[in-house]
């Protein structure tokens, strides 16, 4: 599991964010609506859940991986200034409803990888080369691997690294990787991607493998994962491509039960982690949050690799509970959760 520790990305991340667990009142009966057309008792109200939407604009950029659980976070530049506006907010409670809570730590990931880049000799020509019009872009983190989505120069972006002192690993008509010898950063680059990684000592993550792997793909020289995954394709399609978005995706028929505990260090009170313990039993999972001003929505898709996993009862009673009400609508094998917040959230 990832943590994050909200003391040192809150600055970038914005306390805005963090006062989204106190945005609307919690209800007495547990946050949870089935609505009243179709009700069929525990398992919520039997419709069709729409999972052939518009794949989001960086499924062209996520690369096969090895890893058993894959993992996706994205965010779009435009809510990454919505929630770093105020940050000179008070920070407020960790919110403990994890339809909220799972998209934040995306915030606070994305965020994190952010401070580490801008403290790096990258920082300066990236800037520089940085050709994204303003308010457009998008930030992903996959397989490891933070991508800054937009418009570069990358013939300049190349020429700057390089003068920085970065050692040049792999030159491709289309993408470029380059490494830190003191740090072990790697960074990728393309026309429209600029990528970058750091060694993670408590694993054998190779980031520059991983690096090269996003480049490669974004470029259009490897498959993305969605391409030869039907499953995976579907929860891309699965929900909204704007605001914050997570996924969690296994090939197996359902998560090892390592890739959902809550391994939250008990003396870090402060921190923050994914909770994704009412997603046992299922293969595949969705999340988005909006946020508009003062207001904020959230959703989940969960998909299950049969009706018998499907506990919906699980699902309602650990997400939106900061919510006065939660729609769950059930179609076979599928899950959505769709919920309403309102109060100050910027």
């Amino acid at each position: 599991m990832i943590e994050v520790t909200r003391r040192r990305t809150l600055s970038l991340a914005g306390a805005g964010m963090a006062t989204l667990a106190g945005c609307s009142e919690t209800s007495d009966d547990g946050g949870t609506d089935d609505g009243d057309d179709g009700d069929d008792g525990d398992d919520g109200s039997e419709e069709t859940i729409d999972l052939g939407g518009a794949l989001p604009s960086y499924a062209s950029i996520l690369p096969e991986s090895d890893r058993s659980t894959y993992f996706y976070g994205a965010i779009d530049f435009e809510t990454m200034s919505t929630i770093t506006d105020d940050e000179g907010a008070e920070a407020g409670d960790e919110p403990t409803d994890p339809l909220i809570g799972n998209p934040i730590v995306v915030a606070l990931l994305c965020s994190f990888g952010l401070s580490q880049f801008a403290n790096s000799r990258a920082a300066a020509s990236y800037s520089a080369n940085d050709e994204t019009p303003s308010g457009e872009g998008e930030l992903v983190f996959a397989d490891g691997v933070y991508a800054l989505v937009g418009e570069y120069d990358r013939d300049g972006l190349a020429a700057d690294l390089e003068d920085d002192g970065y050692d040049r690993e792999t030159d491709e008509e289309s993408y470029a990787v380059y490494t830190d010898a003191e740090t072990g950063e790697a960074i990728g680059i393309t026309d429209e991607v600029y990528a970058f990684s750091y060694p993670n000592p408590d694993d054998e993550f190779d980031s520059v493998a991983a690096v090269e792997r996003m480049v490669e793909t974004a470029s259009g020289d490897r498959e993305p994962k969605h391409a030869t995954d039907d499953e995976f394709e579907r929860l891309l399609r699965a929900g909204e491509p704007t605001g914050i978005t997570l996924g969690l995706y296994t090939a197996d028929d359902e998560f090892a039960s390592d890739a959902l505990e809550d391994d939250r260090p008990e003396e870090d009170a402060e921190s923050l982690e994914f909770e994704f313990g009412a997603f046992e039993g299922a293969f595949g999972v969705h999340q988005q949050l909006s946020v508009d001003d003062s207001d904020a929505s959230a959703s989940a898709v969960v998909t299950y690799a049969d009706e018998n996993r499907v506990d919906v009862d699980r699902l309602e009673s650990s997400l939106g509970t900061e919510t006065e009400s939660l729609e769950v609508t059930r179609d076979g094998a599928t899950v959505s959760l769709e919920a309403e917040y309102a109060g100050d959230l910027a």
